[in-house]
């Protein structure tokens, strides 16, 4: 329950500021802006995952749960890109 919080709070915060920024900026709320938008919250949401799973993974190892956090968010600061690694 408490690693579903993290997603279920960035997510709606980051749409907020979003469209705050776009109205600040007079951009219009078209296909390709909410196309956007669903990326960028897919982006999102799968780090979020990522990032607890490899927390998760240190805590099994035995590590304090800090130093997990803290090895799991810096092993993986960019966990995921759009494009391909390899």
């Amino acid at each position: 329950m408490p690693a579903t919080i993290i997603p279920g709070v960035a997510v709606p915060l980051s749409l907020v500021g979003t469209f705050a920024v776009m109205v600040f900026l007079d951009f219009s709320i078209n296909n390709l802006t909410l196309m956007a938008l669903t990326i960028a919250t897919g982006f999102v949401v799968d780090d979020a995952i990522v990032v607890i799973e490899n927390i998760s993974r240190y805590i099994e190892k035995g590590e304090k749960p800090l130093a997990a956090a803290l090895k799991g968010a810096g092993r993986s600061a960019s966990p995921s890109s759009p494009s391909p690694s390899r």
